[in-house]
């Protein structure tokens, strides 16, 4: 099978107070051998993240390293489209559904890729339904 990962659906997994047993529940469902993929806007997202945790002060900064090796151990394949076109396509999505060009280039992967779209985001959830995407 074939997944799309945006980046609260990730960032539930490994930041511990973020987990809930759903998340634990829906991780579980996908396979090693299955494709995960994600946007390159991830590791941006995700350094962004970690660093509010720490200005937050909810984790200090060896805390969130140790996050990094479970991060690597979702073994995600980075999406890197881009150009003219790539940009059209999302800014279409932003406008058909009202969503940010960080949500739409989520949304743009996981429908080219024909995948199951993972997110915690339920705006995100019920437009990806909407588009006739399955979702967990």
């Amino acid at each position: 099978m074939i997944y799309v990962f945006d980046s609260s659906f990730i960032l539930a997994t490994i930041i511990p107070d973020e987990g809930t047993p759903e998340i634990k529940s829906l991780h579980k469902k996908i396979n090693e051998n299955d494709e995960k993929h994600t946007s390159q806007l991830l590791w941006y997202e995700i350094a962004n993240v970690f660093m509010n945790l720490i200005r937050r002060k909810r984790y200090n900064a060896e805390e969130v390293s140790r996050f990094f090796p479970f991060l690597a151990g979702v073994n995600l394949l980075t999406d890197f489209a881009s150009g003219t076109n790539y940009s059209k396509k999302l800014w279409n999505i932003c406008i058909e559904c009202n969503l940010s060009s960080y949500d739409a280039a989520y949304l743009e992967l996981a429908e080219r890729k024909r995948a199951v779209f993972c997110t915690m985001d339920d705006n995100l959830r019920a437009i990806a339904k909407k588009r006739g995407l399955e979702v967990i």
